[in-house]
């Protein structure tokens, strides 16, 4: 019940304090997004969740609780147009375990126009971010884990540069039902602009836990968040295992809601739900998540782990 009583702590903490406070502009804000769909469908309250192909990802340090080694690719249709994808894979070595990570995002073809507002051509937009990750266990149930990155971000003729690390810790109890993790990302800097001031990257902050509900097919999640440019945000969610091979998720999101006449579906912002299916060694995942009156999007990911630990 102690355990029970943790979860249900945090997600009253998230929801109390899960509020905005703008403080701020940063650049590279596309290495806040969430490329995996397991963690979309959760409400992105996977940091001491992170678990299975795609778990390194949201923690760094869960790549030591995994088998031997797995790679995952991941796919997403988001608003307005916006795709994004990612490649990740992991192995274990005598000295830890070293995985890497691509993601990017592409913002699609704009229309260029002249002082008059005519058409006369157009251009895109491009983020990309790769990472080298390292963890190791500390101890049994302990694993540190660092993602040293380089990414870049292009707006027709103009690019930006940036180099950073994020850090994460895993600590597993309960004969591995249930998690808690803390992680820190992009901890780095611009090293060139789209102009002549560089911006600072969207530092975030994380603490979450996980934990396998006593007599029932369940586990809960919950996060809260600080993000440098944002504030307090949170999430919480649930994975269903009843049903194995097929698992069901359903999450909520806090995001602050937008007001006017205007506004449609703005009751629905922040709640997502998705599934994953695992055959043997292979696993698929796809989830949506509702953006208000931006609209859903939509995440797919194929991922193999077929060795043995």
């Amino acid at each position: 019940m102690r355990n029970t009583a943790l979860i249900i702590s945090l997600i009253l903490v998230v929801s109390i304090y899960a509020l905005p406070e703008s403080s701020g502009t940063c650049g590279m804000t596309f290495l806040k997004m969430d490329y995996s769909p397991r963690s979309s469908a959760l409400g992105q309250a996977s940091v001491g969740f992170a678990d299975g192909p795609d778990g390194m990802m949201a923690n760094p340090a869960q790549m030591s609780f995994e088998r031997n080694m797995s790679v995952q690719s991941s796919f997403g249709l988001l608003y307005g147009g916006i795709t994004l994808g990612s490649i990740a894979g992991q192995r274990e070595f005598d000295f830890g375990r070293l995985g890497f990570h691509v993601k990017f995002v592409s913002y699609g073809s704009m229309d260029r126009t002249d002082e008059e507002g005519q058409i006369i051509g157009s251009f895109g937009s491009t983020d990309m971010a790769f990472s080298v990750l390292y963890s190791r266990e500390i101890t049994e149930n302990i694993s540190i884990g660092l993602a040293p990155f380089f990414a870049s971000s292009s707006i027709d003729t103009f690019s930006a540069l940036a180099v950073g690390t994020d850090f994460g810790a895993l600590y597993r109890f309960d004969r591995g039902k249930g998690r808690v993790g803390f992680g820190m990302k992009n901890l780095g800097t611009e090293v060139s602009a789209f102009v002549d001031t560089t911006d600072p990257l969207p530092i975030i902050a994380s603490l979450g836990a996980s934990y396998r509900l006593k007599g029932l097919p369940v586990y809960a999640l919950a996060q809260g968040d600080w993000s440098q440019d944002a504030g307090f945000s949170g999430g919480f969610g649930m994975e269903i295992i009843q049903f194995k091979p097929v698992y069901l998720r359903l999450g909520y999101r806090i995001r602050p809601l937008l007001s006017g006449d205007l506004v449609e579906n703005e009751f629905l912002n922040g709640m997502s739900a998705g599934f994953g299916v695992k055959t043997k060694n292979i696993f698929v995942d796809y989830s949506f998540q509702h953006y208000g009156s931006l609209g859903f999007t939509h995440k797919f990911a194929l991922a193999y782990d077929g060795f043995s630990k």
